[in-house]
This record gives C-alpha cells, structure tokens and sequence, in this order.
C-alpha cells in the first residue's frame, strides 16, 4: 500500500493504474490476508493486515487535513469550546460540528459539558499522537510536522 489507510482512488492516482486492474490486485491482497478494508463514510479504506482496529479508526479520523488540524489545534489547547474551535478556523458551524461529530464518534475527540457549553478534547491524547508520529511521513503536512516538533519540546510531567 502507498500508505496506510489508503482510499481506492488515492492508490489509483498513485499507482498509474487502471482501475479494474486495481481491484484485481486489492481483492487478490485481501483474500489472502495481506490487508484489510473498511468503509469509512464515502469511501474504502485500505490497511495493512496487522493494524490494529483502534489505530485504523484513529489513522481514519487523521486522514483529512481539516479534521486533523483541528485534532492538533485540541491537543495543544484542550477544553475547548465550540465557539473557540470556530475562531480558530474560521469554519462553517455546522462544518465544524459535523467534524467534531465524527472526531467523537471515532474516539478521537470527547465532549464534556460546562454549564450550557460543550468542550471538547482528545481523548486518548498518548495514542493519538503515537499515530501521528507512527504515520507521520504519509501526512506530508508541515502541520504535523510543526505540533509533532512542540509536543516534543514541551516538558513531560
């Protein structure tokens, strides 16, 4: 796989390769074991047969540059509130709450309430960044790269 949690037209563009013959491949791969699929919203997803389900879901969450730049942006401020998430990247609101839904419902992100607020962070943080710099070089994001140079800076309690 070019990368893992890899969507059928990213290895296609990737590969050069046309698409029925790329489903060939895939389902030869698959049914011997090599990897694995799962269907994540609009699209199938491809792993590695090893990967454990927990960091498939996780890898999933991170694979969109706006829902992982959100992740990061909670990672180092957590307890953030709707409105607050909504300042940083100047978002739709209903765009925002329709990433933040499906952050917490991978189990990326919790909801906590505060009053009539909801705020929000990720939970489990130590697993999520193990993903991130696990699967680093697949990002190709100098976002990952700029939180993953802080969040080993920062002091460890």
């Amino acid at each position: 796989l070019g990368e893992p949690c890899s969507a059928v037209r990213s290895l296609q563009r990737a590969l050069d390769m046309p698409m029925g013959l790329l489903g060939h491949h895939l389902n030869y791969l698959e049914e011997h074991g090599i990897i694995s699929s799962r269907m994540d919203r609009y699209y199938k997803r491809y792993y590695p047969s090893e990967m454990g389900a927990r960091e498939k879901t996780f890898l999933s969450a991170l694979r969109q540059e706006r829902p992982r730049a959100i992740v990061l942006f909670l990672i180092l401020n957590p307890d953030r509130s709707h409105r607050e998430i909504l300042e940083k990247f100047g978002l739709s609101p209903s765009t925002l709450t329709f990433y933040l839904k499906d952050l917490e419902e991978k189990g990326v992100v919790r909801r906590t309430k505060s009053g009539r607020e909801s705020l929000f962070a990720v939970e489990p943080v130590e697993e999520v960044v193990r993903v991130l710099i696990t699967h680093r070089p697949s990002f190709l994001d100098s976002v990952v790269d700029r939180f993953l140079e802080v969040w080993f800076e920062k002091p460890n309690p």
